[in-house]
């Protein structure tokens, strides 16, 4: 049965519909009067390819089920999130294969498998030093295993889309040239690379940086450090937590000039803290914080541990900071995103794409999710 929505187009504030049927769009026009009043904004749903958990549920615990991974699709779906990346970090081998089996096993389920097409390893090939491993834990860091990572991407039926590892280790160069012939993404972050370990990375062909500005030393030289080459390599797209904590406005501001609109990939970084009150928590066996404005720290260590704010607060938040438009904003999380992983069935309202559609009203430059489609079906509130 053919659907229809109608709202303000995100990148011209034109007045549109769109019929889909099947969970695919049939058609987007333009039309002069709405059927049914005033309408919202309307948009592709939003690609979040970093998130550890959400709702006190994390990836990477050992008894993850399946159920549980519904209840964050849902979840996620009504922040206006209709794909992302379940993101494991460094642990032990034995830990990852867990985690992968999990994982796998939940996405065999069809309503899992909508929104979730692949996961995210972020580590355990990181780097070691206080600072750049930010809150990974230090006795699982190791230099690069193919053949472990051969194993854990078996396990994940294949679906690991995307790793971020440190460039500067041994035996990195090889493992990115191995992970790109196997069409991987290759992703610099946590690391404390010079200027020439990140241009050997990105031509063995490392394609993007994980949250640019973190996994970072709070102490780093001003000129020799790990941002200025990647802020300036424009092969390498980069993403940015824009919750408001992780980078301040003005660095946002900087980066988004160097980087391009082009070039960013919005992202949440998002735990199983987000969606929880505030207070005092233990994660991955370390003491953490939940303050009530949203922040997630390590006190003992002085480093962020993961986000908690949902990806559509960055969105707003990257209008307010460098004066983008809607436009730019949005495609920072859906067509880059979807251009990164060479997904050609999302990521825009196009003819022929999937029907991954939010509704929102505009408040200054905060985002109010009304209404999500996700393969054409409305998500219920």
């Amino acid at each position: 049965m053919k659907q229809r929505v109608e709202g303000y187009l995100f990148s011209d504030n034109s007045k549109v519909a769109i019929e889909f049927e099947n969970g695919v769009i049939q058609k987007v026009e333009k039309i002069s009067a709405f059927e049914n009043g005033e309408g919202s904004f309307i948009a592709p749903a939003l690609f979040d390819n970093q998130i550890n958990g959400y709702m006190g549920i994390e990836f990477s615990k050992p008894d993850l089920s399946t159920n549980d991974m519904l209840l964050v699709v849902r979840g996620l779906q009504k922040k206006g999130v209709a794909t992302f990346l379940p993101t494991v970090i460094t642990a032990s081998r034995q830990s990852l294969v867990k985690s992968f089996t999990n994982l796998a096993k939940a996405q065999l389920n069809p309503e899992v498998a909508v929104s979730v097409p692949g996961f995210h390893l972020e580590g355990p090939y990181i780097s070691p030093e206080a600072g750049y491993r930010g809150a990974h834990s230090l006795k699982d860091i190791r230099l690069p295993d193919w053949d472990e990572f051969q194993k854990l991407n078996e396990i994940a039926d294949g679906k690991i889309m995307q790793i971020t590892l440190a460039p500067e280790v041994d035996g990195a160069i090889s493992f990115i040239k191995n992970c790109v012939k196997n069409g991987v993404v290759v992703s610099l972050g946590h690391h404390n690379a010079n200027a020439e370990q990140i241009q050997r990375a990105t031509d063995a062909g490392a394609k993007t940086v994980t949250h640019l500005g973190n996994g970072c030393a709070n102490t780093i030289n001003r000129f020799n450090n790990p941002l200025w080459m990647q802020l300036a390599e424009d092969r390498l797209m980069s993403s940015f937590i824009v919750d408001g904590f992780h980078l301040l406005p003005e660095l946002v501001k900087v980066f988004y000039k160097a980087k391009g609109c082009e070039r960013i990939i919005l992202t949440s970084d998002m735990t199983m803290l987000a969606g929880m009150p505030p207070g005092n928590y233990v994660w991955d066996g370390k003491d953490v914080v939940l303050t009530p404005e949203g922040i997630i720290r390590l006190p003992k260590e002085n480093v962020f541990a993961g986000a908690s704010l949902p990806l559509v607060v960055g969105v707003g938040n990257i209008m307010q900071f460098t004066g983008c438009g809607l436009k730019e904003a949005i495609n920072m999380a859906t067509k880059n995103p979807a251009s990164l992983y060479k997904f050609t069935d999302r990521g825009a309202l196009e003819t022929g794409k999937r029907a991954d559609i939010i509704l929102f009203d505009l408040d200054d430059s905060k985002l109010n999710i009304v209404k999500t489609i996700v393969s054409g079906k409305e998500v219920s509130n």
